[in-house]
């Protein structure tokens, strides 16, 4: 049976009576090219087909409640409103398979190796390091901090000369990044956060962050954090002195 586009744009509006729908319904099961003419009428298939070159080959399962009529549906209405359903499971899944899938918030210690990242020789050969830049910075850093930085045991890390004290945020918490240069004039950071009381205490974790060798760790409500200038850098050394000045 042969339909023009007039009688499937009528079907797609709901404009045909029960026995042209079902010759159209019952026809489209065994003729593609009329489902494809159907489609290319319909101005929802554009949106749904959209919906789905989006949708991830491996969504997350989505169990959907069972959607039952309280009478018979019109049967004109049948595909628009099967095709509208499937524009929502695919939105569902597409929502889904986001908040499934979305990155953690990252912590102030990956804050911290991205901004240590961007750092090189050049970005510290300039910086004032005199006794009264360094004295300035200092205060400001401690008074922030609440606590002292040991700048006599920072000044006394081998290999290492000391370069700035500068203090940051995050998340409304002082973050003081102190600034070395080692021999080769790599710039390497160590980092003092003040986390409040409660904070829990945490050993040792040595990872690579943003390219860089970092080591963190936490005790009394302040974080710690050790970065390298590139991710083979070996921090044994100023680890073992730090974790020892810092200790409480």
């Amino acid at each position: 049976m042969k339909f023009s586009d007039e009688t499937l744009k009528a079907y797609l509006e709901g404009n045909l009576d029960g026995d042209e729908a079902n010759a159209i319904e019952e026809a489209v099961e065994t003729d593609p090219d009329l489902e494809q003419r159907l489609m290319a009428l319909d101005p929802f298939a554009p949106v749904v087909q959209a919906v789905f070159e989006h949708v991830p080959a491996k969504a997350p399962h989505v169990d959907l409640p069972e959607y039952r009529t309280a009478g018979a549906v019109q049967h004109g209405a049948g595909l628009w409103r099967l095709l509208a359903v499937a524009a929502s499971v695919a939105i569902i899944a597409v929502s889904a398979t986001f908040w499934a899938t979305r990155p953690a918030p990252m912590g102030w210690a990956e804050q911290a190796a991205i901004y240590q990242s961007l750092y090189a020789p050049d970005t510290i050969a300039g910086l004032d390091n005199s006794p009264q830049a360094l004295e300035t910075q200092f205060a400001l850093a401690e008074e922030q901090l609440g606590r002292s930085l040991k700048r006599e045991a920072l000044e006394a890390l081998p290999g290492m000369e000391l370069k700035r004290a500068q203090v940051l945020s995050f998340k409304g918490k002082p973050l003081v990044q102190v600034v070395f240069a080692d021999e080769q004039g790599q710039p390497f950071a160590f980092c003092v956060i003040r986390q409040g009381e409660g904070a829990p205490n945490k050993g040792v974790k040595q990872a690579v962050l943003s390219g860089l060798a970092t080591a963190t760790w936490a005790q009394d409500g302040y974080g710690y954090m050790l970065i390298g200038s590139e991710a083979q850098t070996d921090l044994g050394g100023q680890l073992d002195l730090l974790t020892t000045t810092f200790a409480g």
